[in-house]
């Protein structure tokens, strides 16, 4: 049996170039620390999507898809400016975010050493992966439809 294309991969990273290639997407998982679940909390869910929607202007990358769960963070990144990376992106996101939640009053780690992280094959696997992360929320039991979560979406 063959794992899809959105299951978390063993702990490993893809080949630089990958992440630097212009529109190539790749998709990340991003892990809270600690098993702890801060984006539980609406504020520092809406500091998260913020700052994902915001890190685009300044990474030369575009957020495709991105869902804000409450232990862990779901994107799609793709790079488009030459001289961008996906993997710059996540880590400046997680910079900027922990950075935001501390101000908002979060004490202690925000997020786990590293993401996981998948390249995007074809035009297929993206829209199976939106899909995937999209419905995140249904599956975990915080809504009943994907328009209902407020933490989730398709940017532009």
């Amino acid at each position: 049996m063959t794992r899809p294309l959105y299951a978390l991969p063993r702990n490993q990273r893809l080949t630089p170039a990958l992440y630097t290639t212009l529109g190539q997407s790749c998709y990340f998982t991003i892990c809270a620390a600690s098993q702890l679940s801060p984006f539980g909390e609406g504020r520092f869910a809406g500091i998260a999507v913020d700052c994902l929607v915001g890190q685009q202007s300044k990474s030369g990358c575009r957020l495709d898809v991105y869902c804000v769960m409450p232990n862990h963070i779901h994107v799609i990144v793709t790079p488009i400016l030459e001289g961008s990376s996906s993997l710059l992106y996540i880590d400046r996101f997680k910079g900027s975010c922990g950075r935001e939640m501390r101000l908002a009053g979060w004490t202690g780690k925000v997020w786990q050493g590293r993401s996981y992280d998948r390249v995007v094959r074809n035009d297929q696997s993206l829209h199976e992966i939106a899909r995937y992360i999209l419905a995140n929320p249904i599956r975990k039991g915080l809504c009943e439809h994907v328009d209902d979560y407020p933490w989730s979406g398709i940017s532009n």
